[in-house]
């Protein structure tokens, strides 16, 4: 099968080529519905990670069209998510192996299937521990600390508190389930925040901003005696000196909640697109941009600089 490909040639640079797509033993055919931009593939548009010229693209979803040998379980035609056989997102076709991806549900659009952030969303959430009574902090409210609190609404924690400096993402985090926000451009985060939990501050503080300079501001945010922080963002270079005693002194357990914490990425997916099949994980305005593939380098000149209304852009083949 001839598939278009974006290939990264050099930093900054995207070119489309024709490339031969078959799947192998135990793999399947998949005609791309849906790539994900994500943050972390800045690295690679940086030069930081990566040797060009490169795929790219993690983030798909897709539709079933041929079966390797082996594969069971799975027919042509079914409407699937997962992790792909290399970074080939931002193709026409790819190839992904059995148990590497699960089923998505009729009421869910295959073009807003986008598994696998969320299973580093469940990684997140089961890494932060969230129990019964528990205040929550999320500190940024792009895609991803948008779906940690559609993940943790409800009724099982005390709070649920939303940090970031555009109210309207603060917006978004109260329409998903965030109890309180706190904008730290307009009133003192810390302060505000003792005040909705009476003193205690967060049980756990989920860090997503990616700005190095937050993580002192999240360690402000934790309560003391094993406060619980997970860094959830990718950083793409080191950043500026940090103050380890405040640390110490509360007591906090620091967790980096990246594919490396959880025991298992493909448990985490199958729980992932369960809750997205029962609806606990929307789109609904957190998909802001999308792209046909011939525009991918548009796609990724975005996600660098982000235009004022960006939240998550997508590319559509």
């Amino acid at each position: 099968m001839k598939s278009r490909r974006a290939f990264l040639v050099e930093p900054h640079k995207i070119e489309i080529r024709e490339v031969e797509v078959e799947p192998g033993p135990g793999e399947v055919l998949v005609k791309v519905a849906v790539c994900g931009l994500c943050n972390w593939e800045l690295n690679h548009w940086h030069g930081l990670l990566g040797r060009p010229p490169q795929p790219l693209g993690h983030e798909w979803a897709g539709e079933v069209v041929a079966l390797g040998e082996g594969v069971s379980g799975v027919a042509v035609g079914d409407r699937i998510t997962g992790f792909a056989s290399g970074q080939h997102g931002f193709s026409d076709y790819l190839c992904a192996a059995q148990g590497n991806f699960f089923p998505l549900a009729p009421t869910v659009k295959t073009e807003e299937a986008l598994g696998e952030p969320l299973a580093c969303i469940i990684n997140v959430l089961r890494a932060s521990e969230p129990q019964a009574g528990d205040f929550g902090v999320v500190v940024g409210c792009g895609p991803m600390g948008l779906w940690c609190i559609q993940g943790l609404a409800g009724h099982l924690l005390a709070g649920l508190i939303a940090v970031d400096v555009l109210d309207w993402k603060l917006d978004l985090a109260r329409r998903f389930g965030a109890t309180h926000t706190i904008n730290p451009q307009t009133e003192d985060a810390e302060a505000r925040l003792r005040e909705i939990t009476d003193g205690h501050l967060g049980d756990f503080v989920i860090e997503g901003t990616g700005v190095p300079a937050v993580l002192q501001q999240a360690v402000a945010y934790a309560r003391p005696q094993q406060g619980r922080i997970s860094l959830m963002s990718a950083h793409e270079r080191v950043g500026p000196a940090f103050d380890w005693r405040v640390v110490q002194d509360k007591g906090l357990q620091i967790r980096g909640t990246h594919p490396s914490w959880a025991l298992s990425m493909p448990e985490e997916l199958r729980r992932a697109v369960l809750l997205l099949n029962q609806g606990t994980f929307r789109m609904d305005g957190v998909i802001t941009h999308r792209f046909p593939l011939d525009r991918v380098q548009e796609a990724f000149e975005a996600l660098e600089h982000k235009p004022p209304d960006y939240l998550k852009g997508v590319v559509i083949p």
